[in-house]
């Protein structure tokens, strides 16, 4: 009997706090650089618009320049994320760190040119902090908001000392001497600091309270995958014991069977072997559901490798329902980043369901393409099968779901298999599509990126 010892629940250090998943990094990372764009298109119209129609006396090329850095360097970190720099934690964590210390340089200039101690533009700190606390650990964040203060201090201690020179503006009424009053920068700097210190914190304890939150809900995730998988492993040795029992009864090892008997036997085989597609099919959930899950690490593989193993291990299916099965696969590895385990659900349910729902005589073709243009591997799967009726076509994906066609054949099945390719393909920001006519066949083609590292060749067609 086999014993499934749960997963002690770690709790963060104090000060140290849990880390942001790769995936939560990822989308507040592209969050940043969005507003971003925003900000330094609105610092460039902001001035423009101050210097002609408002006739704010600005000083308009420091202002130009600011906003256009921080255009050109959010260019640069868009690009690093267009080049597929996100996919290793270490390095979204870096690009993260990079993004905020930039910024926080940007906006201290901006502060100097409008206003120093006196400026408006303090408020974007405030902000910013805010934003910080969600993808960054709390020591961090805290490190980030002291830094803050001691630059926004120092700068308001050397306008104050002339060692930079104050920027007047007098239309908005800095004009004055504010920012040599002590007692004045001392309650901005105390209440600026508090005030980033305060919201930054509370933003951060509730980012930890939700990625403590999570990280249970995944423990209990895994808990119960294990728990499927190891009673669906536990299961299937004594069914299958019990097939191979049957079968050698049907082919009369134990003696002649009556036909009352043998029509018992096929009736009772037929049950056992619709146990053993669900058995295998909540096995294979239950490791796709793994493979898929945000923390799961994605290794670099060849799709061809995989697809000629997978091919291989179903040919036999195919031989004993003489279907015709054409492979027409490119020479190239197509290196993608999803993993071995991924990537053989992908395919052997692809290419399981083809032969599966396609009648004996009928015909399966497997083709694999390098796509230069979308720097992508092509993988398209059709059959000649039964089809899928149009009403069907928009739930096919939907888990559990089987088609009216599927359900009233002999064919076995539950309705997990496109559910899951679905989720994997989408996991490894890749695209699936699937076209069919009732009676005509099914068309399935999957798009996956290939690794950032790869540079896709010219394609040279090969079959196996």
């Amino acid at each position: 009997m086999s014993t499934i010892t749960p997963t002690p629940t770690e709790s963060p250090s104090p000060g140290t706090g849990l880390r942001p998943t790769l995936e939560e990094l990822r989308e507040n990372t592209r969050l940043l650089i969005t507003l971003r764009w925003v900000a330094g298109l609105s610092i460039l119209l902001g001035t423009l618009a101050a210097r002609l129609f408002l006739d704010i006396g600005l000083q308009t090329l420091p202002l130009l320049i600011i906003g256009l850095s921080v255009l050109g360097y959010n260019t640069l970190l868009w690009s690093f994320i267009r080049a597929g720099e996100t996919s290793h934690l270490q390095r979204v964590q870096q690009i993260a760190w990079g993004q905020i210390i930039l910024d926080w340089l940007a906006m201290i200039v901006l502060v100097h040119f409008t206003g120093g101690i006196t400026s408006p533009a303090l408020i974007y700190f405030v902000i910013h902090a805010a934003l910080s606390g969600t993808i960054l650990l709390p020591w961090q964040t805290r490190s980030l908001v002291g830094l803050a203060v001691v630059i926004v201090g120092g700068l308001a201690w050397f306008e104050r000392n002339g060692g930079l020179p104050h920027v007047r503006i007098a239309e908005l009424g800095l004009d004055n001497d504010l920012y040599q009053n002590t007692t004045y920068i001392a309650a901005i700097v105390f209440f600026f600091g508090t005030t980033i210190l305060t919201l930054s914190d509370l933003v951060t304890r509730n980012a930890q309270r939700l990625r403590q939150r999570e990280k249970h809900i995944r423990e209990l995730y895994d808990a119960r995958a294990t728990f499927v998988r190891v009673a669906t492993h536990e299961l299937r040795a004594p069914l299958g014991a019990s097939l191979s029992l049957m079968r050698n009864i049907e082919q009369g090892y134990a003696g002649e069977l009556s036909p009352q008997q043998r029509t018992i036997l096929t009736r009772v085989t037929s049950r056992l072997e619709g146990l053993r597609t669900l058995i295998d099919d909540l096995l294979t959930l239950a490791t796709s559901r793994e493979a898929s899950t945000a923390h799961a690490p994605l290794e670099p593989d060849s799709v061809r490798a995989v697809l000629e193993r997978i091919i291989e291990r179903e040919k036999p299916h195919a031989d004993h329902k003489a279907i015709r099965l054409d492979c027409d696969l490119s020479r190239e590895p197509g290196i993608v980043m999803a993993g071995d385990v991924g990537l053989g659900i992908i395919f052997g349910n692809l290419l399981n369901n083809a032969i599966k729902y396609t009648p004996e005589g009928g015909h399966v073709a497997v083709q694999y393409r390098i796509a230069p243009a979308a720097h992508a591997a092509e993988i398209t799967v059709q059959d000649s099968g039964m089809g899928i009726p149009a009403d069907d076509l928009p739930h096919i994906f939907n888990e559990f779901f089987r088609a009216k066609n599927a359900k009233n054949s002999q064919v076995m099945g539950t309705g997990i298999g496109l559910s899951t390719v679905r989720t994997l393909v989408e996991r490894y920001q890749g695209q699936i599509t699937l076209e069919s006519d009732e009676g005509q066949g099914t068309t399935v083609r999957v798009s996956l990126p290939l690794a950032p590292d790869q540079t896709p060749p010219k394609d040279r067609d090969g079959d196996i």
